[in-house]
């Protein structure tokens, strides 16, 4: 029986690579193709395909997110495809409902093997993906979220205090409680680690401050 494949990614010469690729192995057919949030959601909601390649950064959002919409949708099987290893992109994959989650530097053999287990209802998760990605997905509250962000845009505790509305100290207390949560000692740490591993991409908190 032949896996009907979608190729999700905003990058053409991807897309050409990997229908080049798996036009070479038997029983796999790239039958559609997508580069957007709404293209992938149109996929992700048919029932015409099997398996899902989905890159995590499209031109118009993170699809991640996309994911977390439809948590508790019936879909396709999905393997994340992306150029980063961000500990926040893994856990929020296994999260959401993903069933595998690979570099795009992964050899053909390794995607094929990947494509055909999810098929078949397994998963491409590896155990050090699925043992770490229980403990290291980051949910910051709606404020803390707020607070990270103008950190990265370089404003003072005092900046963001007026752009809050709050007190210095109120935004002091938030900082340090992100820094002992997250093991880190200044807000160039946490800045840097929350860009690395793309802590304001995914992961909207249902909690309240």
């Amino acid at each position: 029986m032949t896996i009907r494949v979608a190729v999700i990614d905003d990058h053409p010469v991807v897309v050409g690579g990997l229908d080049a690729a798996l036009a070479t192995v038997p029983g796999v057919e790239v039958i559609a193709r997508g580069s957007s949030l709404p293209e992938a959601r149109a996929i992700l909601n048919g029932n015409d395909v099997d398996v899902v390649l989905l890159d995590v950064r499209l031109t118009d959002g993170n699809s991640l997110t996309l994911l977390a919409e439809m948590v508790r949708r019936p879909r396709p099987a999905v393997l994340i495809l992306s150029s980063f290893k961000t500990q926040q992109y893994v856990a929020a994959a296994i999260r959401y409902g993903a069933q595998g989650f690979l570099l795009k530097t992964a050899p053909l053999a390794e995607l094929v093997d990947a494509i055909r287990r999810i098929a078949a209802g397994g998963s491409a998760f590896s155990a050090d993906q699925l043992r770490n990605g229980q403990t290291t997905f980051v949910q910051l509250t709606p404020r803390e979220r707020e607070i990270l962000r103008l950190v990265l845009d370089g404003r003072s505790n005092d900046e963001i205090g007026a752009t809050i509305k709050a007190s210095r100290k109120t935004v002091e207390a938030h900082l340090s409680h992100m820094y002992e949560r997250y093991g880190v000692q200044t807000r160039v740490e946490l800045a840097m680690r929350a860009e690395r591993e793309g802590w304001l991409e995914v992961g909207q908190a249902n909690a309240k401050d």
